[in-house]
């Protein structure tokens, strides 16, 4: 397969549902090799070494990605024709959070290092798939409070999402939302 410039010989050693490369592109996907390599501290020649050979190139705002191509219906569906807005706070270490394409999960440089300081990592505010602010808990006696930095004018329905992903985590941390 050819992407820009770069030709790759695909599949020369996948180990399949065992390989490494394959899961990181199957959790974290679309990725290129280098945020492959990146994310599971490996040369890039390596990564490619491994690369699956049922990725399938797809374009994300203008950047050559693969894609495994039994996870291609998963993205044509992911948009929501109901209607319906996914809201969700997502922890400081989710999964969702820990692939190395921050640049595009996150475009503006300061708000990047909002989301990723050194230090005291804030949760994430998800709308339909769009970082739309941060969230860090409150704790105080058996009551769980949030501090919330919307990056963008919520709307009700959004700010109303919010407070119930904020009731769902004081329950499970079997608090009262404050």
């Amino acid at each position: 397969s050819r992407v820009g410039s770069v030709e790759r010989k695909r599949g020369t050693r996948d180990d399949g549902t065992l390989d490494v490369v394959r899961q990181v592109l199957h959790l974290l996907g679309p990725l290129d090799a280098r945020q492959v390599a990146g994310f599971l501290d490996a040369p890039v020649q390596d990564v490619r070494a491994r690369w699956p050979r049922d990725a399938v190139p797809v374009d994300v705002e203008g950047s050559a990605r693969d894609l495994l191509e039994e996870d291609l219906p998963g993205l044509a569906t992911a948009a929501r024709p109901d209607g319906d807005r996914v809201v969700r706070l997502l922890g400081p270490y989710d999964l969702f959070l820990q692939s190395r394409d921050r640049e595009t999960l996150v475009p503006d440089a300061a708000r990047r290092r909002d989301l990723w300081p050194v230090l005291g990592r804030p949760g994430a505010v998800m709308v339909d798939g769009e970082v739309v602010g941060t969230w860090r808990p409150r704790a105080r006696g058996r009551r769980l409070g949030l501090d919330l930095d919307p990056w963008v004018p919520w709307d009700r329905s959004t700010a109303r999402a919010v407070e119930q992903e904020h009731e769902r985590l004081a329950a499970f941390r079997g608090l009262e939302p404050s």
